[in-house]
């Protein structure tokens, strides 16, 4: 059922954190810092750096995430073409492998996630751990390269992973779901968005933290109608999938629910600059809102084209364009401009657990996060803890068991449920609001 749900904002203290605390440590700097009479408790907090063998003529990057601190300055990702896979044993620690774009293509919408999994998982080291074993955390920088996604996955399952995060983008992580599959080793992707996550066809051990476009296109047309709008606008932009199913869908809503549409255009990096014209300008002066689904570079185009030409109607973005490179201060004179979104990341989010998984997210990057995708890495925690110590054991059969059992599972970011599916098909979105420059919380919509 749709519906509106509110809560009253909060605010997160401003935590003075120890940098050294949550620094990345490297594989060859931990490897000489052991000596036998430290084994038996440095095992516990090591991390083993994995990356391609020179023989595979690859050297992927990898971070150890650890709640042990050094005092030497060190590197986020080690360049190493010859690491030892050491397996780490299962007495000594439960593995899981994080595999996500870093810098690349799909970092705008990988990293938040990934980060935030991370700062989650030190906060669960730093209570006690997981069935009273700590959790090692191996972190890949994917890069958006299959060779590199393909060597990772190698690496982490004969390191002994029993989770790996992998990238929002199915094409990218195809290889290290093939390697999962083969291996039986639980995956599961903060953000992507294929039906054939839901369907369980990418794997049985295969789950999304998120749902298809199609389903955020239907709700923003469903919040619009809630907020008594009754003629809209409609951008699109035609060069991505996500975002043409996006508007799709939220069209078809509209039509469904009774409400107009005065433009429906598509738009990209060449035809942005068309939409400035004085007849799609004349037919939006009695639309209520403008619709955009778009991710951010041709958003932000569009968004520029439009303010800049004067044209003030009401915009509200889908969210396709939540992103960690998205930044209102980017569009001078944005005004009336609102975005859904996972989270909020103002302080405001009116649930308690998001404004702490805020400061989790602060102790890992040393930043606040950028985009409200940076809830779903902390959704994916608590859900993976959750079925971890409900299964009693991280073995990953017995995880996804439990995991497929679930009809509700209260959440970082609020109520979820894969209604029997593999991807999350409900939760609670929130709309932001550009306010200064900044999006702030304005109101929940759980559906």
């Amino acid at each position: 059922m749709t519906g509106m749900r509110s809560g009253n904002s909060g605010r997160r203290t401003q935590s003075d954190l120890d940098a050294g605390t949550f620094r990345k440590i490297n594989f060859a700097t931990i490897h000489l810092m052991r000596s036998f009479s430290q084994c038996v408790i440095t095992l516990l907090l090591s991390v083993f750096l994995v990356s391609c063998s020179s023989s595979e003529g690859e050297g992927t990057e990898v971070a150890a995430e650890t709640a042990s601190s050094v005092s030497e300055t060190t590197t986020v990702f080690q360049d190493a073409t010859e690491i030892i896979v050491e397996r780490i044993n299962d007495e000594d620690t439960i593995v899981v492998g994080v595999i996500i774009d870093e810098e690349n293509l799909m970092s705008p919408h990988d990293r938040q996630a990934g980060v935030s999994f991370v700062g989650e998982i030190n906060k669960l080291n730093e209570t006690g751990g997981l069935l009273g074993k700590q959790v090692t955390v191996l972190r890949v920088n994917s890069e958006s390269r299959l060779s590199v996604v393909d060597a990772a996955a190698k690496k982490l399952i004969e390191a002994g992973a029993q989770l790996l995060v992998l990238t929002c983008e199915l094409d990218y992580a195809a290889p290290a779901v093939r390697r999962a599959k083969e291996a039986e080793v639980l995956v599961i992707s903060p953000c992507a968005t294929e039906t054939e996550w839901a369907a369980g066809s990418v794997d049985k051990l295969a789950f999304s933290m998120t749902t298809r476009a199609q389903k955020y296109g239907v709700e923003m047309a469903n919040i619009l109608w809630d907020e008594g709008n009754r003629t809209v606008g409609v951008l699109w932009d035609n060069s991505a999938p996500e975002t043409i199913q996006e508007c799709s869908s939220f069209k078809n809503r509209w039509r469904q629910l009774g409400g107009r549409t005065t433009i429906d255009k598509a738009i990209n990096m060449v035809t942005a600059t068309d939409i400035i014209n004085a007849g799609d300008r004349a037919r939006t002066l009695d639309a209520d809102s403008i619709v955009l689904c778009s991710f951010n570079r041709v958003g932000t185009l569009a968004l520029q084209r439009i303010r800049g030409a004067g044209w003030l109607t009401p915009v509200i973005a889908g969210l396709t364009m939540d992103s960690a490179a998205f930044r209102p201060l980017d569009i001078s004179g944005i005004g009336d401009f609102r975005l859904l979104s996972f989270a909020s990341t103002s302080n405001d989010d009116p649930y308690s657990e998001v404004r702490d998984a805020a400061v989790n997210f602060v102790s890992v990057d040393g930043v606040p996060p950028a985009s409200g995708r940076f809830i779903l890495g902390a959704d994916l925690a608590k859900l993976w803890v959750y079925a971890v110590n409900a299964a009693g054991t991280s073995t990953s059969t017995a995880v996804a068991e439990e995991i497929k059992s679930l009809e509700t599972f209260d959440a970082v970011s609020g109520p979820i449920s894969f209604e029997g599916t593999q991807s999350v098909l409900k939760r609670v979105l929130r709309v932001l609001q550009q306010v200064d420059g900044e999006m702030v919380f304005q109101r929940t919509w759980e559906y």
